[in-house]
């Protein structure tokens, strides 16, 4: 007789993440994940109660993901417009992603500022220069603006599949910037 399968529950994570990763957070069910893992569906509801259990430990993982994602972004005068293109390359690079984080329902019937305050936002804005006051109003509305046009590019590529160069993006991303930089600093 041959040996049981042990699957263990990183092995069952990573599965998932992967899933999610290529085909969506819709598609993430035990059965799916056994074929994966070529295993019976015991393991995973053995790892975890219920797919909810399951699936929050998978968003927590690619949350994290997200967050890492983030710590290529040059720190320098450009940091705003670093920061809106990483938001948009990764919406190109894990649509699946981006979708599950910034465009699922889980805001429904939330101010911006929640939005704005997610685990993942919270991340960027953590790492923000140590020379730029975030605690001053025009520091949050010139990120919280930022970050709303580089959403708006990245969900129209997500969603639209619109062609556009990254050199148009960085364009783009500099001339908002120094718009808004220049309102939010009264012209200086």
């Amino acid at each position: 007789m041959p040996p049981k399968v042990k699957v263990k529950k990183g092995d069952i994570l990573k599965a998932a993440f992967t899933l999610v990763r290529e085909e969506g957070m819709d598609s993430l069910n035990a059965r799916r994940i056994a074929c994966e893992l070529g295993c019976s569906t015991q393991p995973i509801y053995g790892s975890f109660q219920t797919m909810n259990d399951l699936k929050k430990d998978v968003l927590q993982l690619i949350e994290k993901y997200h967050n890492h994602y983030f710590d290529k972004v040059v720190v320098d005068e450009n940091f705003y417009v670093n920061v809106g293109i990483t938001y948009v390359d990764f919406a190109l690079e894990e649509p699946n992603f981006f979708r599950l984080l910034f465009m699922s329902e889980s805001f429904s019937g939330k101010q911006l500022t929640d939005f704005i305050t997610t685990d993942p936002n919270q991340y960027i804005k953590s790492n923000i220069p140590e020379t730029v006051d975030m605690r001053s109003v025009s520091s949050q509305m010139l990120f919280t603006n930022m970050w709303l046009f580089a959403h708006g590019i990245a969900s129209l590529l997500v969603t639209n599949n619109l062609l556009i160069s990254k050199e148009e993006i960085k364009n783009m991303m500099s001339e908002v910037f120094q718009a808004l930089n220049n309102k939010y600093s009264g012209g200086k």
